[in-house]
């Protein structure tokens, strides 16, 4: 089950009431209702447990089946406890309130199976165990942390029997949890996952990407179309709202504050350490920071010292200040080429990887028979990627490529070709490998031998393992849970038509 947390274990909530953890969500594809619900609920207002029961006019609403078990929400079970307590943390607002109900409801159907496998292995609790869960769960700690005799004596038999009934409930079901978490690896085991990082080797690979695009022709390219190559030199602050952009704008043009302090108080951007300068910017960058590409025009027609916006950008309002006048770039400048060139990669891409399609051929020629001596001539970089083992299916036991490839781009060529991959592992020591496109670069990769041996990183993957291994085995078992034929999911439904009165 995916989960906001990655899933570090299923333990069921201890406390009546307070914050719980995160747990694991249904392993359902749920991007078209997300969506749907992300517009419907910023409408709605808070709903609390109790009021689903008035809606529905039932004392209690189902949402599934557990092995034919019904998970239902009615007044002070399992189901409405885990509720009322995500909901008491005060976390939840109208946005994430499908959110609470869905993760309360899918605690009450791992505590469903874990109950029912106690049952089937006929495993109860005695009057002892209650008494140390009791203490254990924390209802009755003083503010130092610590269980208080006084604070249990003080509470009322109708508490107590509520806490004696709700753990009588679930301690079998941790009892079980706890059984299965508590697996151990044998030394087999472990060595057997270890030997998938005995064979290892290192690689070094030769990027070729667009700053090898020649000078001449990106020069030529910004000269047949300049506009979104024009320069400005300008100054710029985010805000939060509209309104808080106009407000800085009037201050702004009346004098009562400079534009700097402005940026260095109110700002939330980048350049709030630079007081609000960016220093030079083309057209084509302004024009990606803005929701409409048309303020773009508005900006660059702005006079030298006057202040423009506010505008929407994708992290809020901005204004800006013109530091110069709009005026064609110095295609001169090697920073200004690296962006035409960028420019070109990504807007241009057919023309960029024409090039460099050809480049990495005539580089890779060159390099089968002197690698270092290509790349030092042609000006590219070399990259080195540490001790690895094959590791094509990206298992969490096996030290691949993507723990030491800074440039992620040996990985992502791979991962697009498992042809390459093997290639990788299987061709000789040293043998320069034909370009292979990563994204909008190409690599021209060597597998070479690493530098020691492989002891260090195995010991590390047989520690990792032993105590990795109880979190996975929690992990397959609530994924078999809730992807078991014995469950019959109707969240999304009933939560609309029950909840959302849809």
């Amino acid at each position: 089950m995916p989960s906001e947390d990655n899933g570090k274990g299923a333990a069921f909530p201890q406390k009546a009431k307070g914050e719980k953890k995160d747990r694991k969500k249904h392993g359902k594809s749920l991007g078209w209702i997300i969506g749907v619900v992300v517009l419907i609920l910023i409408s709605l207002t808070f709903v609390l447990p109790t009021t689903v029961f008035t809606g529905s006019g039932s004392s209690s609403v189902e949402f599934g089946r557990y092995n034919g078990e019904k998970i239902e929400l009615s007044y002070g079970n399992y189901f409405y406890q885990q509720l009322a307590s995500i909901m008491s943390s005060g976390a939840v607002n109208s946005q994430n309130m499908m959110q609470a109900y869905q993760r309360a409801y899918y605690m009450t159907v791992l505590e469903t199976a874990l109950r029912q496998m106690a049952d089937q292995a006929g495993i109860t609790v005695s009057d002892k165990m209650i008494d140390r869960a009791i203490i254990e769960s924390g209802i009755f700690n003083d503010e130092n942390g610590n269980y208080s005799s006084d604070l249990y004596r003080e509470a009322s038999a109708m508490e107590k029997s509520s806490v004696r009934m709700q753990l009588e409930e679930t301690v079998p079901a941790q009892r079980v949890l706890t059984d299965i978490s508590s697996v151990k690896t044998s030394a087999a085991e472990n060595e057997f996952v270890s030997s998938f990082n005995d064979t290892v080797r290192a690689f070094d690979y030769i990027t070729v990407d667009y700053s090898a695009y020649p000078d001449a022709d990106a020069v030529a390219y910004a000269e047949a179309d300049g506009a979104p190559f024009t320069a400005m030199n300008l100054s710029v602050m985010t805000l939060p709202s509209e309104d808080a952009a106009t407000s800085v704008i009037e201050s702004l043009r009346s004098g009562e504050k400079t534009f700097e302090e402005t940026a260095a108080s109110d700002s939330t951007d980048q350049w709030k350490a630079e007081n609000g300068a960016m220093g030079q910017m083309l057209y084509y960058e302004i024009q990606n920071m803005l929701s409409d590409t048309a303020d773009a025009d508005t900006l660059f027609a702005t006079a030298a010292g006057d202040i423009a916006g506010p505008f929407q950008g994708w992290t809020g309002w901005l204004v800006f200040r013109a530091d110069s006048a709009a005026a064609s770039a110095d295609l001169t400048d090697a920073d200004v080429l690296d962006k035409v060139k960028s420019y070109i990669s990504i807007h241009d891409a057919e023309t960029m990887d024409s090039y460099l399609s050809a480049k990495a051929e005539e580089v890779y020629a060159a390099a089968s028979a002197d690698f270092e001596g290509t790349a030092e001539s042609e000006g590219l970089e070399i990259t080195n990627v540490g001790p690895s083992s094959a590791n094509p299916a990206s298992s969490q036991f096996i030290v691949g490529p993507e723990y030491s490839d800074a440039n992620a781009l040996l990985v992502s060529a791979a991962r697009m070709d498992e042809n390459y991959y093997s290639e990788l592992f299987t061709a000789a020591e040293g043998t320069v490998l034909a370009p292979q496109q990563a994204g909008d670069a190409y690599i021209i990769a060597r597998p070479v031998a690493p530098e020691g041996d492989n002891q260090l990183l195995a010991s590390y993957m047989d520690t990792f393992y032993t105590s990795y291994m109880p979190e996975i085995t929690v992990q397959d078992l609530q994924m078999g849970i809730m992807n078991s034929e014995a469950f019959v999911d109707n969240f999304f439904t009933v939560f609309f038509e029950q909840v959302m009165g849809m």
